[in-house]
């Protein structure tokens, strides 16, 4: 079989590996494609240890079981990190014995009822029945419609006069609202804006008892903003006459509609745990109870949340819950407790301006969104390399060759380091195939090579390193397209330039380009400013052309180093300068300067000058924003002349 067109990757199963938004892979593709995550420590009660130490996986979790019975390690980020990564890793590497009962509370397929039903499973005696039922009884019968329609009849009743407060320490826009804004969140015409799909409520009925089957980029809680009001209302005719003089009130002044926003926020995790038929008294009882009878068993709980994000509602009970010491003066034993949690660092910041508590608990915290650790960077080319390389092992080898992996690296402890086999091993092309587009470990980058890694994670990842943004922008992207086109000959194609963004070509390259190829000009434009770091034409290795059936050329072979402009031949350049005018015409004619005169560093400095102009008009024939100070350069030489 020839090299040439030719794919070694099954296009299904690069949707199951890398959809990281949508699928929770299945544990032995987890372990396949885990590649240890950088990362630093920080003890967050510290202010002086603002840059933490560099950290890793076999750190972490030694530190995580080494004090005798209380943990909290909060494991922040941006999204995208690798934080519910890092949490599974540990569930992975954390078992369940006679002495320990591990949780993982996963983010992918979970609503608050499911997330009640794993705290209590495993859990017996009636009073954990109880609590079952009631959460049962509550919700297994509600339709999507009544969810949402109950969740905004607790909310009515939770901001009204109703709910349960002092109303002595309430501000006059508080005692306003008590008496006033339920007449909004009752009334028939308001209710059509509050429950309709996509809205506020729809997306918190998602979050307590629907199924979200994608990953959430929750920065911060699940709340009403001004933008959640209804402030274009029509037909206002139709509402009563309470809703209408509170609307009327509401839409003309800015303080009260975010008085509004507040009030209803603050009540939110009320009304939410009601409609579970959990008062937030239940919820702190449940965890407590739950602490005592694991404790009474001398058993130990280890709490591994892949983002906190989804206990809303029911976070801060469980914090208060969690956070306990095993020991308390004048109450019955705890368990012991370890908790890990992933959260975005915003969200986190948000939970501890509500409850100190928690900077005071916290056993040290893991940041997974930072690229240096005082000037050392955390993550390498060859680190890209190697993650890249699992995921391209996984998307190659057959279900079963991984599993068997798998299952034997759980039984033997021993065996737990053992590197899954490469695909690559009996491929007939792997000679060729390591030659042209390099390897790592014996895993292939094909199609890929370490240049067009680099090109394509910069153009997509603009911060500091995103493993989601790679699995999915680049590698899943590019792997997909180039199932299909690598085997009509097509590849590299015009849908890889659109999804990376600008060449960085310049014209008169791009117009080499298509004098040597008027064919494949612009496939090997791509080729060309995606797998090389060249400036100038070039032929790429053999085995690339061969595989994307590209001839070559039969000129020189790129080096990534190379630079057109860096190896062109200087020539001198003189200064412009005004004639001075008390000479004489005569004194004028024969003034001339003296090239000698001129320094290296003036024709270095302007030789630079013009080479970034040069690229700027480049970037911007590549479609690139012109900044201001060259387009005024442009306009005086085009209409003004010499």
């Amino acid at each position: 079989m020839t090299f040439e067109k030719f794919v070694c990757w099954n296009f299904e199963k690069v949707r199951r590996v890398m959809d990281v938004e949508a699928t929770q892979p299945q544990n032995h593709i987890f372990l396949a494609t885990h590649h240890p995550i950088a990362m630093y420590r920080k003890e967050l009660i510290k202010k002086s240890d603002t840059l933490g130490i560099e950290y890793d996986e076999q750190k972490f979790i030694k530190d995580f079981l080494a004090k005798e019975d209380f943990t909290f390690v909060p494991v922040l980020g941006k999204s995208g990190t690798g934080k519910s990564h890092l949490i599974r890793w540990l569930k992975a590497n954390i078992k369940s014995t006679d002495r320990r009962k591990v949780l993982l509370i996963p983010k992918i397929g979970t609503n608050l009822k499911d997330i009640i039903s794993l705290i209590l499973e495993g859990m017996e005696g009636e009073k954990f029945d109880e609590y079952r039922q009631r959460v049962n009884r509550a919700t297994s019968t509600l339709t999507e419609t009544q969810a949402r329609v109950q969740l905004l009849n607790q909310l009515a009743a939770a901001v009204s006069n109703t709910g349960k407060r002092d109303r002595s320490q309430l501000t006059d826009e508080q005692e306003y609202l008590v008496n006033e804004l339920d007449s909004l969140l009752y009334d028939p015409l308001f209710r059509e804006h509050w429950l309709k799909d996509g809205g506020i409520i729809h997306r918190l009925f998602i979050h307590i008892l629907g199924y979200h089957d994608q990953v959430e980029m929750v920065e911060e809680r699940r709340q009403f903003s001004l933008e959640d009001l209804p402030l274009d209302i029509l037909n206002l005719q139709k509402a009563g006459k309470k809703a209408q003089d509170f609307y009327a009130f509401l839409i003309g002044n800015d303080s009260i509609q975010k008085a509004t926003v507040h009030w209803l926020n603050q009540h939110l995790d009320e009304a939410i745990t009601q409609v579970l038929n959990l008062g937030r008294e239940d919820l702190l009882r449940l965890m407590r109870e739950v602490r005592e009878s694991l404790a009474e068993k001398n058993i130990e709980l280890v709490l591994l949340i892949e983002d906190f994000a989804k206990l809303q509602g029911i976070d801060r009970e469980l914090l208060e819950a969690i956070l306990a010491r095993p020991q308390q003066p004048g109450s019955k034993s705890l368990c012991a407790i370890r908790t890990a949690l992933a959260c975005t660092t915003g969200y986190f910041e948000g939970l501890i301006s509500t409850f100190d508590t928690i900077q005071q608990r916290v056993t040290f915290s893991v940041y997974l969104d930072i690229d240096t650790v005082r000037d050392k960077p955390l993550i390498t080319k060859t680190d890209i390399q190697e993650f890249v390389s699992r995921y391209l092992n996984a998307v190659r080898l057959e279900d079963g060759a991984i599993l068997d992996w798998a299952n034997s690296s759980i039984k033997e402890e021993d065996d737990q380091n053992k590197p899954l086999i490469s695909a690559c091993s009996e491929c007939e092309h792997r000679q060729a195939c390591h030659k042209g587009f390099g390897e790592i470990n014996g895993i292939g980058l094909y199609p890929f090579n370490d240049t067009a890694l680099q090109q394509m994670l910069s153009r997509v990842n603009l911060e500091s390193f995103n493993p989601r943004i790679l699995i999915k922008d680049v590698l899943k992207y590019t792997l997909e397209k180039a199932f299909y086109d690598i085997k009509k000959g097509s590849f590299p194609a015009e849908n890889l330039s659109k999804h990376f963004g600008s060449m960085r070509l310049g014209a008169m390259l791009k117009k080499e380009i298509e004098a040597q190829d008027p064919q494949n000009y612009e496939r090997r434009q791509i080729l060309i400013d995606l797998w090389s770091n060249s400036d100038q034409i070039c032929d790429l290795s053999s085995e690339i052309h061969i595989a994307f059936n590209l001839r070559s050329l039969g000129i020189h072979i790129c080096n990534s180093e190379n630079n057109r402009l860096a190896q062109t031949q200087l020539k001198p350049i003189y200064q412009v300068t005004k004639i001075p005018t008390e000479l004489s015409q005569e004194t004028a004619n024969s003034y001339t300067i003296d090239p000698e005169a001129i320094s290296d560093n003036f024709i270095s400095k302007n030789y630079e000058l013009l080479a970034k102009k040069l690229k700027t008009l480049d970037d911007w024939n590549n479609k690139a924003i012109l900044a201001q100070d060259i387009s005024q350069e442009l306009r005086v030489y085009i209409f003004c002349g010499n």
